[in-house]
């Protein structure tokens, strides 16, 4: 009996040590969640026109810099993840802003896409994680 106790506290510290790197994560997505949270509810979409193509690594462009106007006829500049296919320089493809932000903007297709959602995914093997830690060392302990 000693010894299933033990490899239930073992297990549930295992559990807990993989909650610390998924712990960070969820940290570091959270700012980008929040944004696109109230992108999604109160954005404005505007035509952007990309002035720059911006590869982190490689041939892939993972950002762009572009200029669009807001309601009022602000020009805005902005740099984005970019919407797949990347545009070309001079290409114009929609944005979503926040008007009482400007700056921050996104992509319509990124906030319409599967990467906008990723913090949740994190959140919730984060939850399932230490849920199954903690009934570890409750429940069978």
């Amino acid at each position: 009996m000693h010894l299933a106790i033990s490899g239930y506290a073992t297990a549930a510290e295992v559990i807990l040590l993989l909650c610390l790197p998924l712990t960070a994560l969820v940290l570091l997505s959270l700012p980008a969640q929040l944004r696109d949270r109230r992108l999604k509810r109160r954005g404005i979409e505007a035509e952007a026109v990309c002035v720059e193509r911006i590869r982190t690594s490689g041939v892939t462009v993972h950002y762009v810099r572009c200029h669009f106007r807001t309601e009022t006829g602000i020009k805005i500049a902005a740099r984005i993840n970019s919407p797949r296919p990347a545009p070309e320089v001079g290409q114009g493809f929609p944005v979503v802003y926040d008007p009482r932000k400007p700056s921050d903007a996104a992509s319509a297709q990124y906030l319409a896409g599967r990467e906008a959602r990723l913090g949740y995914v994190f959140q919730a093997a984060l939850a399932v994680l230490v849920a199954a830690a903690v009934l570890l060392l409750t429940v069978f302990s």
